[in-house]
């Protein structure tokens, strides 16, 4: 083999291992431990290499990784003495061995020091005072949770930085085949408004049109009652301006067996006067997978429970 000859068969089996051969590009540049950057609402954050020891304070970014095949090791799990809180359904089964960080808005960073972490990701509205903090332990992912907008974002975003790209592009696949497939078999029910509640013993919060839930149910081809609160993903609504809002169908997520306000409301005029309770469209679902998990595992289970609800009407 003369020398020009040598010198393309390298330069050829260079630019064929550049562009990952028959392996995936970039899960195959992961397994080989290069640099990765991710773009964060804080800015661009730099790893020498794909991590892989987790640390998550947020449920949605917890399922994300679960679906992404990446075990946490920390988690801020609300687990802490004395909470009470059960894990949500979804995580059944799901979770391995991780230690607990307890509170999610104030998590034990005591703990979080105390092993060492490739990784912290973070919410923005819950943990940006943090950052600081969060930065002198490991580098810090800080997302936007805040509307249905940032979700596939998030989800690319934790693929990149766990070496998981291609994989997150199968789950992001499959979420949007469950919503397509919400979308059709509810397609007779098309623009009926649609609103989603948080009951508490003695006040009522609504999820607004901007927040990540409703945007669920605008892509399942409904439309959503509430109104949008820049800046809030819910506010508290009495009965009076519930009432306005005229929802056809409407999804209250309640810990199971809890007692809460609109279990008093039932023979007040006003109550009755709502479309969805005159239809017996009133569902309870799990606040687990609704209100807080509302991750790459809810998000399906979202879809089907809205699309059970209309068919039971």
């Amino acid at each position: 083999m003369n020398a020009r000859v040598l010198i393309a068969a390298v330069v050829v089996a260079a630019m064929t291992a550049a562009c990952g051969g028959s392996g995936s590009g970039t899960d195959a540049a992961a397994e080989g431990g290069q640099a990765v950057t991710v773009q964060a609402a804080t800015g661009p954050v730099k790893l020498p290499k794909p991590a892989v020891r987790v640390a998550v304070m947020q449920w949605q970014f917890l399922e994300d990784l679960l679906a992404l095949g990446v075990q946490p090791v920390m988690i801020a799990d609300e687990q802490q003495p004395g909470s009470g809180n059960p894990l949500p359904p979804q995580f059944k089964d799901k979770l391995g061995k991780y230690t607990s960080l307890g509170s999610r808005i104030s998590p034990n960073l005591e703990v979080l020091s105390a092993e060492p972490v490739d990784l912290i990701v973070a919410d923005k509205s819950e943990h940006l005072k943090d950052y600081e903090q969060f930065s002198q332990i490991a580098p810090t992912l800080i997302l936007d949770t805040s509307s249905w907008a940032d979700f596939y974002p998030n989800l690319e975003k934790l693929g990149q930085a766990v070496g998981k790209a291609d994989k997150a592009a199968e789950v992001e696949k499959s979420v949007k085949s469950a919503i397509a497939d919400g979308r059709t078999k509810l397609a007779a029910d098309a623009g009926k408004r649609a609103l989603i509640g948080v009951p508490t013993p003695d006040k009522f919060f609504a999820f607004t049109a901007n927040s990540m839930q409703a945007g669920v149910l605008t892509e399942l081809g409904l439309s959503y009652a509430y109104k949008e609160v820049p800046g809030k993903l819910s506010e508290q609504a009495p009965l009076e301006s519930l009432a306005q809002t005229k929802p056809d169908v409407m999804f209250l997520t309640v810990d199971p067996g809890s007692q809460v306000v609109t279990d008093t409301w039932k023979g007040n005029a006003l109550w009755d006067s709502i479309p969805a309770v005159q239809g017996n469209q009133v569902h309870t679902v799990d606040r687990g997978i609704w209100s807080v998990g509302r991750g790459a595992l809810s998000v399906p289970l979202m879809v089907q429970q809205t699309v059970d609800a209309f068919a039971k009407g």
